[in-house]
């Protein structure tokens, strides 16, 4: 087997980077060692699931991390885009149907407009929030039981978001790495 070097060997975990021969840290690094985020990695669903039930993540190391990595700026920024690309596919799709791999609710969308655009600039501020807010709003984007997606969902956009923005004020809270 041929083992690729330098810096464009491809990896699942850049942790170091190299510029005029001085080893630098990634930004998407963490200090935990490479087995902790390869465990962390293939359990990051059942980590969000207790974060999102209210499990302190300060007492267990794999939900600390997790919970650092979910409050990074580069997280938020990413949840804040994704918000903004679901207003965006509304306001350019015709009311009609069409045929599409997500299937986003645009009634409900235009609706909750408003509360959409107040959680996108708030996750854009990147300041310190509680994870478990950080883990909802990641569902409320990839649930297909979201008020987003499902025409029959219990609870409106508005109300959805409004839940989001309470879980990310609520303490503890983590500040950005």
């Amino acid at each position: 087997m041929r083992t690729l070097r330098g810096s464009h060997a491809p990896s699942a975990f850049p942790a170091m980077a190299r510029r005029d021969g001085v080893q630098l840290r990634s930004e998407r690094s963490t200090d935990a060692p490479l087995r902790q985020r390869v465990k962390l990695y293939v359990s990051r669903a059942r980590l969000d699931r207790q974060i999102a039930a209210g499990h302190p993540f300060d007492a267990d190391a794999d939900l600390a991390l997790r919970a650092r990595q979910l409050v990074t700026p580069r997280s938020q920024h990413q949840l804040a885009r994704n918000l903004r690309g679901i207003l965006r596919h509304v306001e350019r799709t015709p009311s009609r149907r069409t045929i599409s791999a997500v299937v986003i609710e645009p009634r409900a969308v235009r609706m909750g407009r408003s509360a959409i655009i107040d959680l996108a600039e708030q996750l854009e501020r990147a300041a310190a929030v509680n994870p478990r807010g950080i883990v909802l709003a990641k569902a409320l984007l990839t649930d297909g039981l979201s008020p987003l997606f499902d025409a029959r969902s219990e609870r409106t956009v508005t109300e959805a978001v409004r839940e989001v923005h309470r879980a990310l004020e609520e303490p503890p809270t983590i500040a950005p790495g």
